[in-house]
């Protein structure tokens, strides 16, 4: 519950789509996304609360499962504030993206596979590793590389059972067998087929990356960097369960990269399917920092973000 306090601080790094308001057009995304802009439209005041909201329930689901299996040395809001940072970094993350909202299911299925170490009866939660997986896929076509993921994380907590795999798969096709029946029973299912064919391409960048693309690559490889060569801290004095489990999020930022070769209209946007694991790594390294030495890198990073929000103000042109 303390993670609503969350709510001043996504204020706070999405403040700028009140003062500098635009007109934002997803690209690439599935049906499912679809139905949602065609409910409350993709910019204006509904689609940015939606967004605030939303990226709320994620970081206090996060919180809650970082604290729920040990994750962190210390329980705190953490987790959650450095993936809302992450999540605002760029001003192509301030809109309700159709990658943002498949966020919210990609932290499901994250939580399914860690709730299935261990267990012997939990046929329910392999079958919702595939479930929400595609449910994420139909709203962006990207997060079917998250498949990986679900077979990677269920080979490092479980012996393989191919009967398990099997349940995922079955869980993966499930939303698209009702979405084309309900797509039938409304009269658009060639409508959707056809909006679900449309987000799937290989290395099909929209528009041609241009300056602008090169400085968020360059700003989300130095992170990037950072998680990978922390390796070993997050590693270091951790029992087993919690390595293999934090394992699983570099499973993910590994999976993040393949999405390059399925995703239709690759926007800026694209790199919002990387928060998740990137923004809890992140708070990893805060937590072990020194408190004065992380409030101060924090702030710049803060003033970073916020600079790059107002840059039209501040310096346009550039």
């Amino acid at each position: 519950m303390a993670s609503i306090l969350l709510v001043f601080y996504i204020g706070l790094v999405r403040i700028s789509v009140w003062f500098m308001p635009e007109s934002w057009e997803p690209s690439g995304y599935g049906p499912f996304a679809g139905w949602v802009y065609n409910w409350i439209g993709s910019s204006g005041l509904t689609p940015n609360l939606v967004a605030m909201v939303l990226l709320l329930l994620q970081a206090a689901f996060l919180n809650y499962i970082i604290s729920e299996h040990r994750l962190a040395d210390a329980v705190s809001l953490f987790p959650g504030l450095f993936y809302i940072l992450v999540s605002s970094m760029l001003p192509e993350f301030l809109h309700l993206s159709p990658a943002l909202i498949a966020n919210t299911f990609l932290i499901i299925v994250i939580n399914e596979i860690f709730a299935a170490y261990k267990k012997v009866d939990c046929a329910d939660r392999i079958y919702n590793i595939g479930f929400w997986t595609g449910i994420a896929a139909l709203f962006y076509p990207a997060y079917l590389v998250f498949l990986v993921v679900g077979f990677a994380g269920l080979n490092i907590l479980r012996a393989f059972k191919l009967q398990e795999r099997l349940m995922v798969l079955t869980g993966l096709l499930t939303p698209y067998l009702l979405m084309a029946a309900y797509a039938f029973w409304q009269g658009e299912l060639m409508d959707s087929l056809q909006r679900l064919a449309d987000g799937f391409g290989v290395l099909d960048f929209s528009p041609t990356p241009g300056w602008a693309a090169y400085r968020s690559l360059a700003v989300f490889g130095i992170l990037a960097l950072v998680v990978l060569f922390s390796y070993r801290s997050y590693q270091f004095k951790q029992v087993i369960q919690v390595q293999r489990k934090v394992n699983i999020f570099y499973w993910v930022l590994l999976a993040s990269s393949l999405s390059l070769l399925i995703q239709a209209d690759i926007q800026i946007s694209l790199l919002l399917i990387t928060t998740v694991p990137i923004g809890v790594m992140l708070s990893f390294n805060f937590i072990k920092m020194p408190p004065r030495m992380a409030e101060v890198i924090h702030l710049l990073i803060l003033v970073g973000v916020l600079a790059l929000q107002f840059k039209e103000w501040l310096a346009p042109g550039l």
